[in-house]
């Protein structure tokens, strides 16, 4: 009987184990994705999960077969059979291709995420395909249900970036005189309201600083 107990606490262990480290949430959708990846690979389908997020954070394996299109097309056309792993709508609105980088063992391409055309801060994939055009790996992981969380309105600025970098030096007076190395603008995903914020990145004393200010209020955000 002990023994019985040992070995059923055991497999519920494993189980538990398995479905954090390889398993989908709990989807039947999702779950049924992933079996038939899984299969078109040859089984050699691995998927890491973000705990954060609930979306995958790396995906390897031969994931597709091999391809003379371009590294372009075939990133788009896989995101695009996998779009509901992450929430994405239109892939080619949601991903914009940011860099394409051949090198000895194929191509990697950099993406960055979008929402209402403006960047999500800190959501960008890395791809990489091999030299017979089968796609080998996708790192990154994305927040889910943003245009909910937004109400389905994207946000506009009414702080410029000048303004923006104004209230930045303001906040912390060591920067002045400090180069501004860039000034962008993203929606923060993980922020109540995912607000759209400009981010000031300076360089001081050999390292950058950066700094969140909200796009509406005009205050530095820590």
């Amino acid at each position: 009987m002990l023994v019985s107990k040992m070995c059923l606490s055991l497999l519920i262990s494993l189980s538990v184990l398995t479905q954090t480290s390889e398993g989908p949430p709990d989807s039947k959708r999702t779950q049924s994705l992933v079996d038939k990846l899984r299969k078109e690979s040859q089984n050699s389908l691995s998927v890491r999960w973000s705990e954060v997020t609930q979306t995958p954070e790396l995906i390897e394996g031969n994931l597709t077969k091999p391809s003379r299109h371009s590294p372009e097309w075939i990133t788009y056309e896989y995101f695009e059979r996998i779009k509901i792993l992450y929430d994405l709508k239109n892939v080619k609105e949601d991903l914009r291709i940011l860099s394409v980088v051949p090198n000895l063992n194929g191509t990697r391409l950099y993406l960055q995420r979008l929402l209402y055309g403006k960047p999500v801060c800190g959501e960008q994939f890395v791809v990489e395909i091999d030299s017979r055009g089968v796609l080998q790996r996708i790192e990154g992981a994305l927040h889910t249900g943003l245009e909910m969380k937004r109400l389905r309105r994207p946000m506009y600025a009414a702080v410029t970036l000048e303004e923006a970098k104004r209230a930045a030096l303001a906040y912390d007076s060591s920067l002045k005189g400090s180069a501004v190395l860039r000034m962008d603008s993203c929606y923060l995903p993980d922020r109540t309201g995912v607000p759209l914020v400009h981010r000031i990145t300076f360089e001081k004393e050999n390292r950058t600083v950066a700094v969140t200010v909200h796009s509406m209020t005009g205050q530095v955000i820590k």
